[in-house]
């Protein structure tokens, strides 16, 4: 790909990819349009191809290309100016189905192996979310080094240790760049890849029983040698699609293939999931993607930047990076909201610009979250245990429990990273700190105990009415 210039003569890296310069775009059209509009012509688009002034853009299908072209073209052309730096024309094409038409459920020929079918890359994989463009920080480290394993094949070879992987978190911290980056990186190596949010494994179960194509359903899906299920808690409460994917899960596991699922809480804390399917799913790594801590943050933005033509003062990139966000999303929303509202006061990117570009979402200032120092000390105030006694080797049952309420509250409170927690209490590893992390989630839906310990615990925890805002 040929180097991209701004209008001031400022080269753009010449490996930035048509992908990557549409979610820079997507991230300036979803405050420029209505969200329905976005959610419904914008979301699922993809940069397809940028050569020889023209840019073309992915729609799901031909009435939203029709739209796109229609109604949009002016505008996206224009922010696409403003991200490239120079005009371009723009183009719509179909690269794949809508999401609510049925996923290709493909026949096997005779004979064939359908471990080994060759399948085209899914059409569902972002092409912009991959290893290159995910953000390593140290609260997600494992999670990414995790990742790559099960890219490479090396997690399926030993079923307990990375297979099945699970990435766990909140929406907007990295779970779904992460699926699509293992989706991308495997096919690359000639794997058969099957990417899929679980609300479409749900509607393609129910469309192969009502169309009585059961068994291409079960041959699609177990013939993965990386099978990729997004948003798993949408499977709760649906026992029949629990059911289904147990098997299949069974299955591929029998024969050594990759499973990757991501959900928004543990599987100890998915709600009414059968105990086999959360115990299966607990079998080998549950990575959690916790917030980004400053200098992660820091580093994404200067990545989502350094893909714009406008350039940004380090200063004010640190100025965005120091506020509280909830999410990688958010984040990238406030570094959006700034690039477009600098050309609108003109002159150049300053601290008063980010300001009055982010006022709208200052609001009432996040409380700091709690000290690990807090947390043990209102911990042990609660249990009577010692705080030598939890950051040391015992294994008594009182202070084993103490332990993990601490662990539990520094994750969820204070959301430190699962290794600096790990640090805290004697150098324990991942593993440790996140079954302890587990066992508390557990008790909190079964022990009336536990759920008293916690409530108290966070009321020391929180400060006085004095001292807070408002």
């Amino acid at each position: 790909m040929r180097s991209l210039h701004d209008g001031g003569g400022r080269a753009m890296t010449g490996t930035t990819t048509a992908a990557e310069i549409w979610e820079t775009t997507l991230g300036q059209l979803e405050i420029r349009v209505t969200r329905a509009n976005f959610e419904t012509w914008l979301r699922d688009t993809v940069g397809l191809r940028h050569d020889d002034g023209r840019f073309t853009v992915g729609a799901q299908n031909d009435f939203a290309r029709e739209w796109l072209g229609a109604r949009l073209r002016p505008l996206i052309t224009s922010v696409l100016a403003g991200v490239l730096g120079r005009s371009v024309d723009v183009a719509f094409e179909v690269v794949r189905a809508a999401e609510n038409e049925p996923a290709p459920l493909l026949p096997l020929a005779q004979g064939a192996e359908p471990a080994r079918r060759s399948a085209p890359l899914p059409p569902a994989l972002n092409p912009a979310l991959t290893f290159e463009t995910f953000v390593a920080g140290e609260e997600n480290v494992v999670a990414l080094e995790a990742a790559r394993k099960a890219a490479a094949g090396k997690a399926a070879a030993s079923p307990g240790a990375t297979n099945p992987l699970v990435f766990c978190g909140p929406s907007g911290m990295g779970k779904t760049h992460l699926l699509n980056a293992i989706g991308h990186a495997a096919h690359a190596s000639g794997a058969t890849v099957i990417y899929a949010p679980a609300e479409r494994f749900g509607n393609d179960f129910v469309r192969a029983k009502t169309d009585g194509r059961f068994e291409q359903f079960r041959a699609r899906y177990r013939s993965a040698d990386v099978l990729l299920i997004d948003d798993f808690q949408f499977f709760e409460g649906k026992r029949g699609f629990q059911e289904e994917f147990f098997h299949t899960f069974n299955q591929l596991q029998a024969e050594g293939r990759q499973i990757v699922v991501s959900a928004d809480r543990m599987p100890s804390e998915l709600a009414d999931v059968s105990d086999a399917l959360r115990s299966r799913l607990s079998w080998g790594l549950v990575a959690d993607l916790p917030r980004p801590d400053f200098s992660t943050r820091l580093a994404i933005l200067r990545a989502k930047a350094g893909r714009h033509a406008r350039q940004l003062p380090d200063e004010v990139l640190h100025a965005i990076a120091e506020r509280c966000c909830p999410s990688v999303r958010e984040l990238e929303g406030y570094l959006n909201r700034v690039l477009a509202y600098v050309p609108l006061v003109g002159g150049a990117a300053s601290l008063d610009v980010v300001e009055r570009a982010l006022s709208p979402f200052a609001g009432v200032p996040e409380p700091q979250p709690p000290s690990s120092d807090a947390v043990v000390e209102a911990v042990c105030r609660r249990t009577g245990a010692q705080a030598g006694a939890l950051r040391g080797q015992s294994r008594a049952r009182d202070v084993t429990y103490a332990r993990h309420l601490a662990m539990y509250v520094l994750k969820e409170d204070s959301r430190l990273p699962v290794a600096q927690i790990g640090r805290l209490f004697g150098g324990r590893d991942h593993a440790t700190v996140l079954a302890g992390v587990r066992r508390i989630g557990l008790e909190l839906r079964t022990r009336e105990a536990t759920s008293e310990d916690l409530r108290a615990v966070r009321e020391w925890l929180s400060p006085p009415p004095s001292a807070r805002v408002g």
